[in-house]
């Protein structure tokens, strides 16, 4: 049985159905397994920001090059020079590459795969920051979550990479525009690894461990956490710590460790046995005879044992932490209630600003004379002024309306987990969970009844 979501249909055909068991089985004996070795970096390729980016996308080409690794994920590669070169290079090891083009710049992110590719996808989110905010840059790139499937030996892979909005500062603008990327990421991991052996998602997802965006990702898509078996016994993190050249020094003097925002998760599938047999961070601290590191994050990776099995544990996928997911929409919900709330006031502030502008001008014809000399400067700002109030007219309503209704969407798609977590749990007892949302001065109240 076949199944499509038209959400996700392209060119690239994605299929959602029930594993192959008996490719699997037939390729391999139920002694036997495959062993496959996955790395994930965020290669900090922004042109003309970027520091030494021609040297180090040359040693990251050398060390990928070596043959180590089966699949790597890269994020940032935002040159198709850079791109390019790293393909070259790598060819003899990685000769299956594909790179995620949308957007303005592209995505930035790239699978390099030993395997063949079977199929390949992009689904872009329905928020990604903001225009405007041209030194943030994430809205250029387009972003969203890029799936190359592979098939080896019988057995299906799935291969997701993603790269989260950042957070720029701890005034944390962008958290409402991470939690629905991190919830839409997980649903599209799940919605399309049916077929898959094994799933694994590789990425910078700009969140840390016990953050909300974090949990919703493990648990909407029900997926394990690599670093479980992290063989070298470090809390070093992935991005400013001690071991990088390129960190913050204030970070690093209050915590040396730095944070974990790069992951790779995994999910087994049925009809495959899955065992995580380490998580290294696989590079040197520096590029060799150099003084910087390969990038302004760590890469890390992981090797994963996949072994046919006819056995199959239903208990994988479904929901098998209930309080801890409801603990995840609720305080989701609230993240993008708090964010609608917002967006009606940014609109009030926008047609403020059309409306000082417009009555200032009109004041300023009717009531004052401009003298011949000023003719140009008051013309030169009538241009600049009117520019400001189609920004604020498009902002007000075209902008706004947008992000408003992709809020709306994930907030039905948290309801209606909540309904099917709460169904998962029958024993317990009842409560109410409501959400407001405050739109144009009034408030509309969302119900579910959850047990907990």
């Amino acid at each position: 049985v076949i199944f499509v979501n038209e959400q996700y249909q392209t060119s690239s055909q994605i299929l959602i159905s029930l594993p192959q068991f008996s490719s699997a089985t037939s390729s391999m004996s139920s002694g036997t397994g495959l062993i496959i070795k996955v790395l994930t970096l965020n290669c900090w390729g922004i042109v003309g920001i970027s520091k030494d980016r021609a040297d180090r996308m040359a040693a990251i080409a050398d060390v990928l090059s070596s043959g180590k690794f089966d699949i790597v994920c890269l994020q940032e590669l935002w040159s198709q020079d850079d791109y390019n070169n790293i393909v070259l290079r790598v060819q003899k090891v990685l000769p299956f590459t594909h790179y995620f083009f949308s957007g303005v710049t592209g995505s930035g992110l790239s699978i390099l795969s030993r395997y063949p590719f079977e199929s390949f996808i992009f689904h872009q989110w329905s928020v990604n920051g903001y225009i405007h905010k041209i030194f943030h840059g994430d809205w250029f790139g387009g972003k969203g979550v890029g799936l190359c499937r592979v098939t080896v030996q019988g057995l299906n892979i799935n291969i997701y990479t993603t790269h989260l909005h950042a957070q720029y500062n701890d005034d944390d603008e962008y958290l409402a525009h991470r939690v629905v990327q991190a919830f839409d990421t997980a649903q599209f991991v799940d919605l399309t690894s049916g077929a898959a052996h094994l799933s694994i998602l590789a990425g910078d997802l700009n969140t840390q461990p016990g953050e909300l965006c974090h949990r919703l990702v493990q648990h909407t898509a029900h997926l394990r956490d690599a670093y479980e078996k992290n063989s070298e016994g470090s809390d070093i993190g992935t991005y400013d710590c001690s071991r990088n050249s390129y960190a913050n020094s204030r970070e690093v003097s209050r915590n040396p460790n730095g944070v974990r925002i790069d992951h790779i998760f995994y999910r087994p599938g049925l009809g495959a046995q899955v065992e995580l047999q380490n998580y290294t961070m696989p590079l040197a601290e520096r590029v060799p005879g150099e003084s910087f590191s390969y990038s302004d994050h760590e890469a890390i990776a992981a090797t994963f044992k996949i072994t046919p099995s006819i056995h199959h544990n239903m208990a994988d996928h479904m929901f098998s932490k209930p309080e801890e997911m409801m603990t995840c929409l609720c305080e989701g919900t609230g993240v993008i209630s708090e964010a609608v709330k917002q967006l009606y006031w940014s609109r009030v502030h926008y047609w403020s600003m059309i409306s000082t502008i417009i009555f200032g001008l009109a004041c300023l014809c009717l009531f004052s004379d401009i003298p011949d000399t000023y003719s140009r400067a008051f013309q030169l700002s009538l241009v600049i002024l009117t520019a400001v109030i189609i920004f604020a007219f498009i902002m007000a309503t075209v902008w706004n309306k947008i992000e408003q209704n992709a809020l709306r969407s994930t907030m039905m798609a948290m309801q209606f987990m909540a309904t099917r977590v709460n169904g998962s749990s029958p024993e317990t007892n009842s409560s109410i969970l409501s959400t407001e949302i405050q739109e144009e001065g009034t408030r509309q109240r969302l119900p579910f009844t959850l047990k907990n």
